[in-house]
């Protein structure tokens, strides 16, 4: 399957004007860690890029916004063409599995570690199409924003909270786990992307620093570590469903949010190592 990914991408991938245009045009919907959250991680890299690399970068997507291209590969993921990339967004693990120990088959669907690593290579590799170049960006930007919500390194039984439904607050139709991470956490105030990542973007010079001195498995297993607070629902049930209370958000709000600011300080650490490699 992997070996034909990049003709694939040739027929079914946008050019550089016709994804500018796209993107403008597109409702910018998307369905894992949700748009805004996607969005906050964006402007947060976006503060600490150089200007080479930022230029790089626009004249690559010829001006589209980055928190728009980094939306794109959820909205085609369900297409045909592209069916196998929706496994590329997450990886299951038991609790008692290590993540080190999982082999990411490149003859089977892959994962989010898989993922991550090939669209890091294609970046860096000078013979890579443009259009292949926009592809492997939005992919990345994507990703590196995916892994850090917690239940996108799931648990196989439950398929990372998805099959967990639970009652959110007063809202009367249940809904599952993996949305209250994705968007549901995050939606709860009512700033706007850009607002909310002025407030998240206070790390200091040594966080960013250990930060980005991370590699992707070290992000798994960091989210991993997460689960067992995701799951730490207390005693509130109301009849057979779980209900997360004020207090659930509480808790867990930081958690998240501090997921959103090492996503796009990481990010940006990606960047800059894809496109100023000498610090320039």
């Amino acid at each position: 399957m992997f070996k034909s990914l990049k003709s694939r991408f040739c027929r079914q991938g946008l050019g550089p004007v016709l994804i500018a245009v796209w993107l403008l045009l597109s409702s910018g919907s998307a369905l894992s860690f949700g748009a805004d959250g996607h969005r906050i991680i964006i402007a947060i890299a976006e503060n600490h890029i150089s200007e080479k690399t930022a230029e790089s970068i626009h004249q690559l997507i010829e001006g589209a916004e980055l928190a728009k291209l980094s939306l794109w590969p959820d909205t085609i993921r369900r297409l045909p063409e592209w069916q196998n990339s929706k496994y590329w967004h997450y990886i299951n693990v038991d609790d008692d599995q290590q993540l080190s120990a999982v082999e990411h088959d490149e003859n089977g669907h892959g994962d989010i570690l898989w993922a991550l690593q090939h669209f890091s290579n294609q970046l860096k590799d000078p013979q890579l199409g443009r259009r292949e170049q926009i592809e492997a960006l939005a992919f990345l930007s994507h990703l590196i924003a995916d892994i850090h919500q917690p239940l996108h390194v799931g648990r196989q039984d439950d398929r990372g909270g998805n099959k967990v439904r639970v009652k959110w607050l007063d809202q009367r139709k249940t809904v599952n786990l993996h949305q209250v991470w994705d968007r549901l956490l995050i939606s709860a105030s009512n700033e706007t992307p850009k607002q909310y990542a002025r407030r998240l973007d206070q790390a200091s010079d040594q966080q960013i620093t250990l930060w980005q001195q991370t590699e992707f498995l070290d992000w798994a297993n960091q989210s991993k570590a997460l689960r067992s607070q995701v799951y730490d629902f207390g005693t509130q049930i109301r009849g057979q469903h779980i209900v997360l209370n004020t207090a659930y958000v509480e808790r867990n709000k930081p958690i998240i949010e501090r997921q959103l600011l090492v996503a796009g300080i990481r990010l940006a650490g990606c960047l800059e190592s894809i496109f100023n490699p000498q610090g320039l």
